[in-house]
């Protein structure tokens, strides 16, 4: 049978308890995992997922992101609609590198974490039953015209229908994400 939902008690939001740096953005290292490779699904604790544990072999995929293009926005789907969130990064490039990566994460059931950046949590797009996914003009190349423009690839994933406008996850207690990387796994 399942938990019965119950809202979050209502607390006081005053200033004098949120002596927080309110920096915008978010760090630049993005990780993508594959919801398969997970040993098993990620719980759900208030607004923050477990710490992912993977299969043999398997693990997260870094991408370093450019300066200041990560970002996460919630937004409410109307009453007991629960919420939406977009997550949005962008690389330096456009080179066959990047679009595997486009064409792999807008094919595949995947989450993604992004790194907090000053006193911000580590955010996660993921739900168990619900799939992360590109929209129509989510994954967007620009070679530039000229010598002076910009070379990008630009990702705009969303998740709809989740339970908070942002979703946390526990950090991993000891080195790192880093630690958790695809390449860095045993066995397989």
């Amino acid at each position: 049978m399942a938990e019965k939902a119950t809202c979050p008690e209502l607390v006081d939001v005053l200033n004098e308890n949120e002596c927080l740096e309110n920096i915008a953005g978010m760090g630049n290292n993005v990780y993508i995992g594959l919801k398969s490779d997970l040993a098993a699904p990620l719980t759900l604790t208030g607004s923050t997922y477990s710490t992912p544990t993977f299969k043999s072999g398997k693990g997260l995929y870094k991408v370093e992101a450019s300066d200041d293009t990560q970002q996460i926005q919630g937004s409410s789907a109307g009453y007991r609609g629960g919420f939406d969130l977009t997550t949005n990064f962008a690389l330096d490039s456009v080179s066959e590198t990047g679009g595997k990566l486009a064409r792999a994460i807008n094919n595949q059931d995947v989450f993604i974490i992004v790194t907090g950046k000053g006193s911000d949590r580590t955010q996660i797009m993921y739900d168990p039953n619900i799939k992360v996914k590109f929209d129509n003009g989510g994954i967007k190349t620009d070679t530039g015209a000229k010598s002076g423009d910009e070379r990008k690839t630009t990702f705009e994933a969303k998740l709809n229908g989740v339970l908070y406008p942002n979703l946390y996850v526990t950090d991993p207690a000891t080195e790192g994400w880093d630690s958790l990387l695809a390449s860095k796994a045993v066995g397989g």
